[in-house]
């Protein structure tokens, strides 16, 4: 199977709720057993434990192996953080849901489930980390896209880049310089934010065969419009293109093709993934995740 196809596979399942002919319900079902959970926990608890539990199964069975074992978990916790958003679930519940659904599966566990993580615990600005995140897992891929001629899903991609290095120089400098990375506040955030500096520097800005001649990222050059590419919008927060799509972003919208604010069309075909903030847009969108390498 192509890694298009394992995608699909993987991720479309992941927000559908647990139905009484699930595969996994005799396991599921001990979410629901009260000795197990506190005494506090609600049915959107027990309906989260039960959408984790099978989705861990899900990455389990999947055979995803070496360090797309870990891309796939990346999609499980983003997955995650906007559903323990929508249900208003606290991460002290959040984090004893997420081991007492592995101590669920564990008789079912084949290879191995991905480690706790939690994009609301210790994460500043979670949505812009998430756009290096996913940079970080997917930079091969890019790398390989910026060999050919200029053209629109080029340009998506260039714009995307420099919308990350305008999110990685503000955030390196106000959490993660001067020793500041040592503080525990933000130790998880300058991981991510290390890591995009690691694969942006080895991938991109020392590559001398790519389409364009990225900045290094401590050089301070100003971002403007290269090529035949426009980078408007760059420095943004409302940098945004869901527009583009055909999709408008309405209230009573259930689900709409897009990427998270900031992150062009194109990548809309890379992962597919709930998105954005339930106070401004009053919905919960749902969002097509798909590699790159399947665009033609």
């Amino acid at each position: 199977m192509d890694e298009e196809g394992e995608i699909l596979k993987l991720y479309e399942p992941l927000d559908k709720p647990v139905v009484e002919n699930d595969p996994y319900q005799v396991v599921l079902k001990l979410c629901d057993n009260v000795s197990l959970l506190s005494s506090d926990f609600t049915e959107e608890h027990k309906n989260f434990c039960k959408k984790l539990s099978r989705n861990l199964l899900l990455l389990d069975y999947g055979g995803y192996g070496g360090g797309d074992f870990f891309k796939y978990c990346d999609i499980l916790y983003m997955w995650m953080y906007f559903e323990i958003n929508r249900n208003s679930i606290s991460n002290e519940i959040t984090k004893e849901i997420f081991n007492k659904s592995t101590e669920i599966i564990k008789s079912k566990i084949i290879n191995k489930h991905c480690p706790y993580f939690n994009f609301n615990e210790n994460h500043h600005e979670t949505r812009k980390l998430m756009k290096l995140s996913i940079f970080n897992y997917n930079v091969d891929t890019f790398q390989s896209m910026l060999k050919g001629e200029i053209n629109p899903n080029v340009c998506s991609i260039i714009r995307y880049i420099y919308r990350c290095i305008v999110i990685y120089r503000d955030m390196n400098s106000r959490y993660c310089s001067s020793g500041k990375d040592q503080r525990d506040e933000n130790k998880n955030s300058c991981d991510i934010i290390r890591n995009f500096n690691s694969f942006y520097t080895s991938y991109i800005s020392s590559k001398n065969d790519l389409t364009h001649n990225f900045p290094e990222l401590n050089s301070g050059s100003l971002l403007n419009n290269i090529d035949d590419c426009s980078l408007e919008g760059i420095y943004s927060d409302e940098f945004s293109d869901e527009t583009q799509l055909g999709t408008p972003i309405t209230k009573g919208v259930s689900t709409a093709l897009g990427a998270m604010v900031g992150i062009p069309p194109f990548l809309a075909l890379i992962y597919k993934v709930n998105i954005i903030f339930i106070q401004i847009y009053e919905q919960y969108l749902m969002h097509t995740f798909i590699l790159p390498c399947s665009i033609k």
